[in-house]
């Protein structure tokens, strides 16, 4: 799940393939009956749904931006528009959607097979880690659905990189981690630089995250492992 940018809506999606927007203030999903903070539903044109169905394959609804065909893993708002979001899963695709608009992606990013929350945006740039043995952190252009780069992961090729998490510390510098080598790393954009490790005890690393302006990150795994590390 993840809020918007103004914070008056979040969205969640999961096994179903569903994905459903909730209005923030009083926790219910989306629809005629509601609010958006301060601003009248019937000042808002279009109108907001509170649910994108997932596609129905027994009616032949197999277009590429009608929605996930298997489970979405990954759901992240737009943190400069307010009304987009994208969302990632098993299906080998990102899609990028609009609040506003029902049921059908406006963009697709096909190839990144995404299996945790694995999928972060900054400006125009997407940033994903897929659970494959290579290549599986990937910069794509947002607007133009391509691939920008394959970005390095620390990790020996008999291993495999299998990420599950990727987050963007600032934009120039991802962190992300995964079950091919149990641990984390924090890569430069620019120069591919490994700037730091954090490997867990042959658990692997399920997610990341990124505080105080990307300065602060926290890497967890199974069994109960939290490290929390300064950024230098």
């Amino acid at each position: 799940m993840d809020f918007c940018l103004d914070g008056s809506v979040f969205a969640t999606a999961g096994t179903d393939r569903h994905i459903r927007l909730y209005d923030s203030c009083t926790m219910q999903p989306l629809g005629p009956s509601c609010s958006l903070g301060l601003q009248p539903l019937s000042l808002l044109l279009p109108q907001l749904f509170h649910t994108l169905e997932a596609p129905d394959f027994m009616t032949g609804d197999v277009a590429v931006t009608s929605g996930h065909s298997r489970r979405i893993f990954a759901l992240r708002f737009h943190p400069q528009e307010n009304h987009i979001f994208l969302t990632g899963g098993w299906d080998n695709s990102v899609k990028v959607w609009d609040k506003r608009i029902r049921k059908e992606a406006q963009r697709v990013i096909n190839g990144p097979h995404i299996c945790g929350p694995g999928l972060d945006i900054w400006g125009h740039c997407v940033l994903t880690a897929s659970w494959v043995p290579r290549n599986a952190l990937q910069l794509w252009d947002l607007r133009m659905s391509q691939l920008q780069k394959n970005l390095p992961f620390p990790g020996g090729h008999m291993q495999g990189q299998f990420l599950y998490a990727a987050q963007f510390c600032d934009p120039d510098t991802v962190l992300a981690g995964g079950s091919g080598t149990c641990g984390a790393g924090v890569i430069r954009i620019s120069t591919h630089q490994v700037l730091g490790q954090i490997l867990l005890p042959h658990k692997p690393v399920q997610a990341v995250a990124v505080a105080c302006g990307g300065c602060v990150v926290a890497v967890a795994g199974v069994g109960g492992n939290l490290h929390i590390a300064d950024l230098c």
